[in-house]
């Protein structure tokens, strides 16, 4: 008698049957064999299932790491990822579903065609093609990283070298707005404009406030005595252009410049000119010269333009503090020293007279008839007289004298190291010349004349300085008494006045 031994799904394949109703082809007539053969098919078939559920669970882990893998590919970045990632992720996930489908037994009569190896074909594809995207994208993603890094250390020391600068060009500004001396700023100028711009030589130029014209200051820096004494600007100069332009020039091959053509500065290469500006205003040049080609990169470029910013500001902060301070010992309508300076000049003087011995003299001078003019010819008359005295006295002293308009119709001239005999012949031109000088105002022409008393005095005999004045005081007071336009010299120690009559009125 034979027994059926019937094996499900996987079992049968071990144990193949034959005849009707899946009886299998060896007989089991005798029950100890065929208990042992029965063992050996269930042995068998144990191992068969769990080889095909290791298989089984294989492709899952695979299948899972990969969608995993894909899933993450899709998150990132479009530039990590290309069409590829899509196929394979596509690919991957109908395997891992007919691979579901074949191990429950759903995909019915499918299961015994090609399909399966086919799709075993296409989740190992799908997996593999996943994976290798998956290195493709961090590879790009590491080399963009590397980019990124290389950019940071880039910008780290753009950021380093602009540190530097700024901290340079802080101590340099803070060194140049430190003085409100004109000549000591400039010089400190073209000193760290060499410093900073590595130059050869450098060259300043600023306008003159009163007339507006640039002027050559003589302020020069340079690695050589020929750099220090360059020429002023010429006429058709580039530090000319560039005032009147107001924009900055580099010229990084000078000799071929239509401006250096023509071999004036034969060790000149390259040239930066640059103005000083504050809110639009040129205040003057700054020419750095270079003996050798140069290239104008943006980094020096800046660190120039920069650095001009600076000296126009320390410029313009010096050339405000001298105007005022011009302006607060200098006579508003003349022009001449006011009374402020007049008396810090003459104790300056007079303690120096009795320090080295000098001889001092000291003339006033009043302006005859000036209330006269005044109610004649009006204000303006007056005023024309008073600037024609000024202008009479600036002719007639000498480079050392000090011409003083100590207010309405007073003048004074201080005169150091000068004898009695010097003062009296300045004293003369002064009023030779106001008696010759005619202002024409409204189409008249006005005339007047002074009256001068002087004072001259040794070390010895000096006073302090109210008596020194009240004595030149009481010297102009006879000259007034004595009918004008003439001298008189108080005399010691007879502490008298000896009055001198002018040409006019010796006659």
């Amino acid at each position: 008698m034979k027994t059926a031994c019937r094996f499900p799904g996987a079992l049968e394949r071990i144990i193949p049957t034959s005849g009707t109703a899946g009886k299998p082809d060896l007989p089991f007539s005798n029950i100890g064999v065929g208990r042992a053969r029965r063992a050996v098919c269930y042995n068998r078939a144990a191992m068969a299932l769990e080889a095909g559920s290791l298989l089984f669970y294989l492709r899952i882990g695979f299948g899972v790491v990969a969608l995993i893998l894909a899933g993450r590919l899709l998150a990132t970045a479009a530039a990590y990822r290309s069409w590829r990632t899509y196929v394979f992720f596509g690919l991957t996930i109908v395997a891992f579903a007919l691979n579901l489908f074949f191990r429950l037994g759903l995909a019915g009569d499918l299961s015994g065609s090609l399909l399966p190896s086919l799709n075993d074909l296409g989740f190992v594809i799908g997996v593999v093609g996943v994976l290798v995207e998956t290195v493709a994208s961090d590879r790009r993603r590491l080399r963009d990283m590397r980019r990124l890094m290389d950019q940071w250390r880039h910008a780290s020391s753009l950021a380093a070298a602009r540190l530097s600068e700024l901290e340079a060009l802080t101590a340099v500004t803070r060194e140049l707005t430190a003085s409100l001396n004109l000549a000591h700023v400039l010089q400190l100028v073209v000193d760290r404009a060499r410093d900073f711009g590595d130059a050869d030589g450098v060259a300043i130029a600023i306008r003159d406030p009163e007339t507006g014209v640039l002027m050559d200051t003589g302020v020069r820096a340079g690695a050589s005595e020929r750099l220090r004494n360059l020429p002023p600007p010429r006429d058709h100069s580039l530090t000319r252009s560039v005032f009147r332009s107001g924009e900055a020039a580099f010229i990084p091959e000078a000799q071929r410049h239509p401006l250096f053509v023509d071999g004036a500065y034969p060790d000149l290469h390259a040239i930066a000119s640059l103005p000083l500006k504050i809110e639009g205003e040129v205040l003057g040049v700054m020419s750095v010269g270079y003996n050798r080609l140069y290239a104008f990169d943006d980094a020096a470029v800046r660190l120039l333009q920069a650095l001009a910013d600076a000296a126009a500001l320390a410029v313009h902060n010096a050339e405000q503090h001298e105007r005022l301070r011009r302006q607060a010992v200098t006579d508003e309508l003349t022009g001449l020293a006011n009374r402020r300076r007049f008396l810090e000049s003459l104790r300056a003087e007079v303690a120096r007279a009795r320090r080295y011995g000098h001889p001092l003299s000291l003339l006033m001078v009043d302006l005859d008839r000036l209330k006269q003019i005044n109610d004649e010819n009006g204000h303006a008359a007056g005023d024309a007289m008073l600037r024609g005295v000024a202008a009479c006295l600036r002719a007639a002293v000498r480079v050392t004298d000090l011409a003083v308009r100590l207010g309405g119709d007073e003048f004074a001239v201080l005169m150091p190291e000068t004898g009695r005999e010097a003062g009296l012949a300045v004293a003369e031109r002064i009023r030779a010349s106001v008696e010759a000088f005619r202002a024409s105002v409204d189409g008249r022409s006005i005339s007047s004349t002074v009256s001068i008393g002087l004072i001259s005095r040794d070390a010895g005999h000096l006073q302090d300085l109210p008596s020194l004045i009240h004595k030149a005081d009481d010297a102009l007071y006879k000259s007034k008494t004595l009918g004008r336009n003439r001298i008189t010299v108080w005399d010691w120690p007879a502490s008298t006045s000896a009055a001198i009559d002018s040409p006019a009125n010796s006659g």
